[in-house]
């Protein structure tokens, strides 16, 4: 197995605004509003009407564009990584964000930052291709971990600990786990405090026998990876097959596809099958998941089964998990910066955003003239009164003057997502 000896830090950075596409408007529609109706019928907790691209959009559906009170969700991303250690990023994405990459910069500067554009490829928009363009840019050393991460996540602002993390110089892959238990402590008393609502597939088991804990997990959003030692395909695989628990039989497929590797692992396989429903019935009788394991076993098979050194991490931080998939993930962001403005007076972003008054200066100074040439930014309420009608949400965001109409219901989750990011983002500016 490939052992890491790595810098003791990330300091570069691929982000992707860029995702792939499917056939028609018509198959993606189909199964956004499928998903949706299926997670009704189940009374999950998480309702995702998807926001998909497809190649006959007469305007790119491309959800990094969408903006959050006015300000474009890739801007917010893209603050986040400027406050950051990072030294280089790049930026993948279609000729849409390098145009609002060049006004971003040229109104809120780079921050001592290098940062290079590299255009996606139309004809191949996977995960993998993409990472390939980002290291073409980066060039990193054969002893250096990057940071991989989507652009749709605008509040995680908190990086240090993934960047300054010290099992970068043992480990070639870490994956951030995004443990219910951990972000929400309080939820099983108070449901309310949960102000991101997901639908967790699996559980991991941490500790030993006698402090043994169950964590209600999600997939990664951010991977921290060693380009030279991993397989990049895994990266694709892992967040192709995220949703829906599908994730297992991509980890199968993967293992098949080494049996000698698979063959060095049956006893730990097979004590996992033995005993882990047990352990997880004896803490949690009722829990009833798709996938689920120790997670020292996880590691362990992973690292095996990658050839390289792997660990996964617990993290506590709601906005990591807090991505933008869905219509339900953007109006929680609308709703959120809203109720801030509405109670707090027009500067409230910087209460709740560490880059708020330079994402409020790109608002002011940058829309205007990307009204006049993005024609998403065009009529951008009637754009999305309109997918709300086509995705079959059951009403629209938006006033017939084009005003944002925060929901009753949605008021006491805004609120709450309002204290947690406040009371963040002062200890992030201290």
């Amino acid at each position: 197995m490939s052992k890491a000896n790595n810098k003791p830090c990330i300091q570069k950075c691929i982000v992707s605004f860029s995702h792939d596409r499917f056939a028609t408007r018509k198959q993606a529609d189909e199964l956004s509003v499928a998903k949706a109706r299926k997670e009704i019928a189940q009374g999950k907790k998480g309702i995702s009407h998807l926001i998909l691209r497809a190649h006959d959009d007469e305007i790119d559906r491309l959800k990094f564009l969408f903006p959050i009170y006015g300000i474009p969700i890739m801007c917010y991303a893209l603050g986040n990584l400027l406050l950051s250690s990072l030294k280089e990023i790049v930026v993948v994405g279609s000729d849409e964000v390098r145009r609002v990459l060049d006004e971003f910069l040229g109104i809120v500067g780079d921050n001592g930052k290098q940062i290079h554009f590299a255009p996606e490829d139309p004809e191949n928009l996977s995960m993998t291709n993409t990472m390939a363009l980002g290291r073409g840019k980066l060039s990193p050393s054969a002893d250096e971990m990057i940071l991989f991460q989507p652009g749709d996540l605008p509040f995680m602002y908190d990086l240090e600990k993934v960047l300054q993390d010290k099992d970068c110089v043992n480990h070639n892959l870490i994956l951030w786990l995004n443990s219910r238990e951990k972000m929400f402590p309080r939820y099983r008393e108070d449901p309310d405090s949960e102000f991101v609502r997901r639908n967790y597939h699996y559980r991991a088991l941490d500790g030993e026998n006698g402090s043994m804990h169950v964590h209600e997990v999600k997939e990664p959003n951010v991977y921290p990876i060693n380009l030279a030692a991993v397989d990049t395909d895994i990266i694709e695989s892992l967040h192709a097959s995220r949703k829906d628990g599908k994730i297992l039989r991509a980890g199968l497929a993967k293992a098949l596809k080494q049996p000698g590797r698979l063959m060095k692992l049956l006893p730990t396989l097979a004590s996992h099958f033995m005993f882990f429903d047990a352990k997880l019935k004896r803490l949690r009788p009722d829990d009833d998941c798709q996938f689920g394991m120790q997670l020292s076993h996880f590691n362990k098979v992973t690292s095996h089964l990658l050839n390289t050194s792997f660990i996964s991490k617990i993290n506590d931080d709601p906005a990591f998990v807090s991505d933008v998939d869905a219509l339900e993930d953007w109006e929680d962001f609308e709703s959120l910066t809203h109720y801030a403005v509405e109670k707090y007076g027009e500067g409230a972003l910087t209460s709740i955003h560490p880059f708020g008054s330079q994402l409020l200066e790109f608002r002011e100074k940058a829309m205007p003239r990307l009204k006049n040439q993005l024609p998403l930014y065009a009529d951008f309420p009637t754009y999305m009164n309109g997918l709300y009608r086509s995705l079959e949400m059951g009403y629209e965001p938006y006033d017939a003057q084009g005003a944002y109409t925060l929901l009753a219901r949605k008021r006491g989750n805004a609120e709450r997502s309002y204290n947690w990011y406040a009371n963040k983002t002062e200890k992030v500016k201290a």
